[in-house]
């Protein structure tokens, strides 16, 4: 017998599929992988957690003897399996996303929606990166005012305003016009920046908005301090 098409595993699977898109939906930072994504990792475990549930047990015979009536063993021990706890950090997160969403908007004076919405990706992409989320918020705001699909004259697209002819496969082929993806692309571009610039991130913004090696000294300034004010409405928030 198929075990991977018993009604006991398919019932299982369609629950599990159903408990990973809900918890991925409300933590609203987990890309739930599709059935067929998940179906090579989780079809063996599920066989194998099944199994002795719905393996056939030897049969007994009802007179004692060699009768052909037989009844499957009721005896049979049900294996109990402990599932881990949810990491309590999940909780943690969604807290602080919702605090920084808050700031957000008193900060910036935009909406609780895309201050929602932009608050986990940012703080997702500053811890990747090892950035304030401060620092980075700030810098999204100064790009493109939190439009996620907004596109400059030169061609940079999204929240972060990324080149893709220079960047996508620095960032790894992500899809840019993604606006989550793309703030994690400009927070890594960000990171690669500060280390080229030995830890100085005023060198590493300016190289962010007008080049590594360029000489536009005044419209780097004129972003920076762009950048402090940003920097100062989110500190007198909250």
């Amino acid at each position: 017998m198929d075990l991977r098409r018993h009604p006991l595993v398919v019932s299982a699977w369609r629950a599990l599929g159903s408990l990973a898109h809900a918890v991925g939906r409300s933590l609203g930072r987990v890309k739930v992988l599709s059935a067929r994504q998940r179906r090579p990792f989780m079809v063996p475990v599920l066989v194998a957690l099944a199994a002795p549930l719905i393996a056939p047990q030897a049969p007994v015979s009802l007179s004692g003897g060699s009768s052909s009536q037989s009844v499957l063993s009721t005896s049979a021990q049900v294996k109990v399996v402990e599932l881990p706890l949810p990491r309590q950090t999940s909780t943690t997160f969604a807290s602080q996303a919702w605090t920084f969403a808050l700031k957000l908007e008193q900060g910036f004076g935009i909406g609780l929606h895309p201050a929602t919405e932009f608050s986990g990706w940012i703080i997702e992409a500053s811890e990747r990166q090892q950035l304030q989320p401060e620092l980075l918020a700030s810098l999204v705001l100064a790009e493109s005012s939190f439009r996620k699909y907004v596109r400059s004259h030169v061609g940079a697209v999204g929240p972060a305003q990324i080149r893709p002819g220079y960047w996508a496969n620095f960032c790894g082929q992500q899809d840019l016009q993604d606006p989550e993806q793309n703030i994690y692309c400009g927070a890594q571009i960000l990171g690669y920046l500060v280390e080229r610039c030995e830890g100085d991130m005023g060198c590493a913004l300016a190289a962010y908005n007008v080049g590594l090696h360029s000489k536009r000294r005044a419209a780097a300034q004129r972003y920076l301090a762009k950048i402090d004010r940003h920097m100062e409405a989110l500190s007198a928030s909250l």
